[in-house]
């Protein structure tokens, strides 16, 4: 044995295993969680100035954000994220708030200017100054000051004469911002402000000033809110569902692939905690998809390490060495891991730059974790087994998972007679496959054109409203309450633990002016204590529209992208089944949801890409073999070509159910245990893995083998032409 690669195998391990145990108390400590986790809102305001005829310009939007920023940041809000969207919008993200309608009503009021005397009084406001007027210039020591213009001289006048030589404090809102002092009576409409100013804090009071003379009035649009109590359960719950479905992917992976499977344990661990660091360096928001996102996507990593393990054995089979069949393998996989993760990556791109709030949490985690699976689950991976190998340590077919009766000999040219695998005729049953994927589609396509999907507020506008009450309720008294409150819902749903939270669906958009939400609250608080939570998630009938056009040009462009790239790597034949096969799954769920009448909304469209990308994964590692064993095939007929087919899968058989297995394990944990906030999702997904394994071995292979038999049929009738054209040729002769 070489001691030295042994010596280098376990001291590579010790200092990963050490880094992290030293490192993940802080890291877990400084990720910022998401609002659906801790509690608070998020809210899309639409900006209009209070001022009829007067316009909204970038400056204005940009001080409005920054004025609703240190309002939040005054009421002890930790770390507000308040940022300006496109012409007269304004998104506000607010974390870890007790009192949630409070801020809210703090944060919507129009930013208000004020100019105040010594004892308070308000004598003039923002609305009083000219437009745009205030600007910075010098004195004559080139001291930084601020030259203004009122509307009305008079009114001006009137207020230096009544506080000369006193000072007039500037506030915005109740925070003073200057306090000169009027050294004059100013009876043009003009006037400076001097002091001690830095050019910075002399510009940003004239940008306060310029703001004043046009105060906006900011409505919401779009709200996301989750209670405190509600969040930190969803935590919970997520976090022991995916501990849970993490644990089962190691323990899966350690006892079906022997020493393969413990690098993949090990490598798996150090991918999670990199993952966990890279979200830390970027102070990103961890959210409850992104949890989600974060377990799916180590059951994905695996695949880069089932994909792998099965190859070398495969290599292993075939008589080569133990060294040999590692070179080969990790050679012959790579090509497939990095196809496969490239087309999930285009699919989560897309979902990160056109969605918003917890689905960009998903799509980032989903991005960041196919990346760190290339150098964690491929490069450290190999790393290690070729340190393990190279050793002799490990030098026993037994110890990865073959058989010595299984491993052929070399010389040996009949392999396809003593081969390990079975090979299952999936071709002869394609009519049935076909049939079954038909009924399904029309079904669902009968039952949209009858019923239309059940949309949910992100895409139909209104109110969901989510209760945890924290003790059980029937839904007749539930909608009593509501009824109480004087909102009655368009639907009550009672679900939970114990049946203790409540979903009310409200077509209508509940009023935070009004106080809606706080009525239905109080009633329910009345009844079942202080306990009770909130989850509110309301849409603007024109955000609602935005959001069903984003979601529809989203799936387009990442499927457009994923195209691209599978004709790039493969021929026409290959793409247009794969793509037949992708679409095929996506309707598959979305079948389901229209038949059972499952509610769709954003996190749904979230799966559907997600689907997109997994659906691809797997449909490329069998085209990949397919491609592979044509290269050393002469196929002359159509049966010929329906048996390669039908090897080609019964080879990445195993990898294809293993993969699929730890995947939809951890999606039917998420789905069973997790938050009730992700449920629906969930489900999507755990379809989606469902009929993604079934669409990549009984659907997109066939359907390759159909698009293919044209092309043999024509070879074979050219070839047959061309023997009797010689047959003609010798008669004539």
């Amino acid at each position: 044995m070489n001691k030295r690669r042994i010596t280098a195998f376990f001291a590579a391990i010790i200092l990963s295993f050490t880094i992290i145990a030293i490192t993940t108390p802080s890291i877990l400590d400084g990720i910022k969680l998401g609002l659906d986790l801790k509690g608070g809102f998020e809210i899309l305001y639409e900006a209009e100035p209070v001022i009829e005829g007067g316009q909204i310009t970038n400056e204005a939007l940009r001080e409005t954000a920054k004025s609703l920023e240190k309002r939040a940041n005054a009421y002890g809000v930790a770390e507000p994220e308040v940022t300006p969207e496109g012409d007269n919008r304004i998104r506000a993200r607010i974390a870890g708030v007790t009192d949630q309608e409070k801020v809210r009503d703090i944060m919507k009021k129009p930013a208000e200017l004020t100019f105040r005397g010594p004892d308070g009084t308000i004598e003039m406001h923002g609305s009083d100054f000219v437009e745009g007027a205030a600007k910075v210039s010098y004195d004559q020591l080139n001291n930084p000051m601020i030259l203004i213009e009122v509307k009305e001289r008079a009114k001006l006048e009137a207020v230096s004469k009544k506080l000369y030589q006193q000072p007039l404090s500037i506030y915005l809102d109740e925070t003073v911002l200057s306090s000169p002092i009027v050294e004059a009576i100013l009876s043009d409409g003009k006037a400076t402000i001097s002091g001690t100013y830095t050019i910075e804090q002399a510009q940003e009071l004239a940008d306060v000033i310029n703001l004043g003379a046009l105060p906006l009035k900011l409505t919401e649009k779009y709200t996301q809110s989750v209670g405190a109590t509600l969040g930190q359960q969803s935590l919970e719950q997520t976090l022991l569902a995916g501990a849970l479905g993490s644990v089962f992917i190691l323990l899966f992976m350690l006892f079906v692939y022997r020493i393969p499977g413990l690098i993949a344990c090990i490598t798996l661990i150090v991918y999670s905690w990199a993952l966990l660091l890279i979200f830390y360096w970027m102070n990103a928001t961890l959210t409850l998809p992104g949890i989600a996102a974060f377990v799916l996507g180590i059951g994905m990593a695996v695949d880069a390490n089932i994909i792998t393990a099965e190859r070398i054995r495969e290599e292993m089979r075939s008589g080569k060495s133990l060294l040999s069949s590692l070179k080969a393998g990790s050679k012959n996989s790579f090509r497939t891991i990095m196809d496969a993760n490239v087309t999930t990556i285009v699919a989560a791109a897309v979902l990160y730059f056109i969605g918003t709030g917890a689905i960009q949490g998903f799509a980032l985690t989903l991005i960041l974790s196919n990346l760190l699976s290339m150098l964690t689950n491929v490069g450290f991976s190999r790393f290690l087994m070729h340190l393990l190998i190279r050793s002799g340590m490990v030098n026993k077919p037994e110890y990865m998972g073959v058989k010595a009766a299984d491993i052929e000999s070399l010389a040996d040219t009949n392999k396809e007679k003593k081969s390990y695998y079975r090979i299952y005729d999936f071709v002869k049953h394609r009519k049935l496959f076909f049939s079954l994927s038909i009924v399904i589609t029309v079904l669902g396509i009968v039952t949209m054109l009858v019923f239309n999907l059940n949309y949910g507020v992100d895409f139909k506008a209104g109110t969901n409203l989510d209760l945890s009450i924290g003790q059980s309720i029937t839904k007749e008294r539930a909608e009593q309450l509501f009824a109480e409150a004087g909102l009655i819902p368009a639907s009550v749903t009672i679900g939970g633990d114990n049946n203790s939270r409540i979903s009310a669906r409200f077509e209508k958009v509940l009023s935070s002016d009004e106080g809606d939400v706080n009525r239905i609250l109080k009633i329910f608080k009345d009844q079942y204590g202080e306990n009770v939570s909130e989850e509110e998630n309301t849409v603007d009938p024109g955000i609602a529209q935005e959001l069903g056009v984003k979601a529809i040009i989203s799936v387009a462009i990442a499927s457009l992208g994923i195209i691209v790239l599978v004709m790039l790597r493969f021929e026409w034949r290959f793409a247009l089944a794969a793509i037949i096969a992708l679409f095929h799954d996506a309707f598959m769920v979305v079948s389901v949801f229209s038949i059972f009448r499952l509610e769709v909304n954003l996190p749904f469209v979230a799966a559907v890409l997600t689907i997109i990308g997994y659906s691809i994964n797997d449909t490329i590692v069998i085209f990949d073999r397919i491609r592979e064993n044509l290269r050393f095939a002469r196929i002359k007929t159509f049966e010929e070509l329906e048996h390669l087919v039908n090897v080609s899968i019964s080879q990445t058989l195993s990898r294809s159910i293993n993969t699929g297995l730890t995947v939809l394990v951890a999606s039917l944990i998420l789905l069973v245990l997790g938050s009730e906030s992700i449920k629906l999702f969930s489900l999507a997904m755990t379809l989606g893995l469902v009929f993604g394994i079934y669409s990549t071995i009984f659907i997109a292979s066939q359907l390759w083998l159909l698009l293919k038999k044209n092309s043999i049929i024509n070879k074979k009738d050219a070839k047959e032409e061309e023997q009797e054209q010689e047959q003609e040729d010798m008669l004539i002769q």
